[in-house]
């Protein structure tokens, strides 16, 4: 993982965080934020394709010898 990538997750986790927080004047406003978070995050796992190379090397991978 580049240090771009890691800052760039840590920068949006910083919001994320800063946001679950202003929701916290009712239970019921952070129970959405949090389904809207997760829903947002279904999303994105169940669109990632994983890299060509990735792929390969997972395919590539020979089974345990017993």
């Amino acid at each position: 993982m580049s240090v771009r990538m890691i800052v760039l997750v840590a920068f949006l986790s910083a919001l994320w965080l800063y946001g679950l927080a202003g929701q916290f004047h009712t239970a019921e406003s952070g129970m959405r934020y949090l389904a809207l978070s997760m829903a947002i995050l279904a999303f994105g796992v169940w669109r990632w394709q994983p890299k060509p190379a990735l792929r390969r090397r997972i395919r590539d991978r020979r089974p345990p010898q017993d």
